[in-house]
């Protein structure tokens, strides 16, 4: 296992779904820029059928961003891995991303406050209103 391995594990920790909560899409400049760079990640990995970044709540007293994803997870740990080298490589390891895989529930849910940025189904990969 590598140093970057050992550090992600490190970092990674289980939420539970029962108090997580979303409301709606994190979008500014910043996160546009993002989203591209993870549609082209996804679009040459191919395990990612949809993916979100979305303001979410954890309980009452937690809220933040996650990358939300509807994905197989046979190929979750490289996902995270590459997901986490994007995102340090453009906001710094100081910052943190949390990374949710979707289930169907969860994903019905947030489709309906939330569009997905990146959607393997469509020709181009990206939604319509996340064209850049």
């Amino acid at each position: 296992m590598s140093d970057a391995d050992e550090e992600l594990g490190d970092q990674q920790e289980s939420i539970q779904g029962a108090n997580l909560q979303f409301d709606g899409e994190q979008d500014g400049v910043p996160e546009r820029e993002l989203k591209s760079r993870l549609s082209k990640l996804f679009m040459h990995r191919g395990a990612v059928r949809r993916a979100y970044l979305a303001k979410v709540r954890y309980g009452e007293s937690s809220s933040g961003v996650a990358l939300c994803l509807s994905s197989d997870l046979d190929s979750a740990g490289e996902t995270v891995e590459n997901v986490a080298s994007i995102f340090a490589e453009m906001f710094g390891t100081h910052e943190h991303l949390d990374i949710l895989f979707l289930s169907n529930e969860q994903e019905a849910e947030l489709s309906s406050r939330c569009a997905a940025f990146f959607d393997s189904s469509l020709p181009g990969r990206t939604s319509p209103a996340h064209e850049i």
